[in-house]
């Protein structure tokens, strides 16, 4: 893990949400090592394995396992069910329906969705810069992925496909003002491996098979890279940034997944890439910085008037 406790809260946050989408946006080149594997059972053994693990981390630092209350369960199974069970489910579906270029495209709305959104969340306020670097890193993404085009029947999908990925943020603000990153992050993927064992129930074919060797190591690394790891990332920098501002560097997946496909020799690099790469970093630098306000430092960071100095350590990522 990468531990930011000393760094600025804008630095870390910024830190932890690049490793955080770097990871993820590598682990797609992964993909077709598990194009012969049930895909939803699988999901169901990644999500079990990597909340045994985040269990594993609590243990060791001492943190201690969640009880959620009543409400807080309520908010875990929403973010479950919508930000990983259906997040998947629409990404099984809508690919079977649409060019999995066109869900790449519509997700890349992701960062617009969480600069006007997250202040809702977050009891905020929209920021203009935010929204305008929202906007540049969007079309950087667009520019990444290249045009594209979809029947008009697979449009539901992606348009839900957007909505959970934005609701894996948002739906975590309330909680992590409760708990800490390590806790969500392990809380919600337990609540969703029920969840996803439900909707392999439902896939054709079977569930329960017993992978290659390939494909374990391949979930193997799912399971403790691009979500245990990345989630824990992925939340902390929510926690220093806001959901707004971390929105901006889901802009970082797409390119990581380039360049993983670029050296997995799958895809090629082009001016077109670099142009798309670049204006996703601009938007990413206009949209982090902002006039500050009460309660925030010069270039944005929250201040936290209980942790002045650090994040807590079982949120450092």
């Amino acid at each position: 893990m990468i531990r930011s406790a000393s760094l600025h809260p804008t630095t870390g946050g910024a830190l932890a949400c690049t490793v955080g989408m770097t990871v993820v946006g590598t682990s797609i080149a992964l993909a077709p090592l598990l194009v012969d594997y049930p895909v939803l059972a699988g999901q169901a053994w990644r999500y079990l394995l990597a909340g045994l693990v985040l269990l594993g981390v609590m243990h060791a630092r001492g943190v201690p396992v969640p009880r959620p209350r009543l409400a807080q369960l309520g908010r875990l199974v929403l973010l479950a069910g919508t930000g990983l069970a259906a997040f998947n489910w629409l990404l099984i579906e809508g690919s079977a329906r649409s060019d999995p270029a066109f869900l790449a495209a519509v997700i890349g709305a992701t960062p617009l969705v969480l600069a006007l959104a997250g202040p809702l969340f977050d009891g905020g306020r929209i920021h203009g810069r935010t929204v305008a670097g929202s906007v540049v890193v969007v079309a950087g993404i667009l520019v990444v992925q290249g045009a594209t085009t979809a029947p008009l029947g697979a449009v539901p999908y992606a348009v839900g496909f957007l909505l959970c990925e934005a609701a894996f943020t948002l739906l975590a603000v309330p909680l992590l003002r409760e708990l800490s990153p390590l806790q969500v992050s392990g809380a919600v993927c337990l609540v969703a491996v029920p969840l996803l064992a439900g909707l392999a129930v439902l896939e054709p074919g079977a569930d329960l098979v017993v992978p290659t060797v390939s494909e374990a190591a391949t979930l193997a690394f799912l399971a403790v890279c691009t979500t245990a790891i990345a989630f824990l990332l992925w939340y902390g920098g929510v926690v220093r940034l806001g959901a707004d501002r971390a929105g901006l560097f889901a802009g970082v997946m797409p390119i990581a997944g380039v360049l993983a496909g670029v050296v997995a020799g799958t895809s090629g690099w082009s001016p077109t890439v670099l142009g798309g790469a670049l204006l996703c970093g601009a938007g990413i630098v206009v949209g982090l910085r902002r006039a500050p306000r009460a309660g925030e430092f010069a270039d944005g960071g929250r201040v936290d008037p209980s942790a002045p100095q650090a994040v807590p350590a079982e949120s450092a990522a």
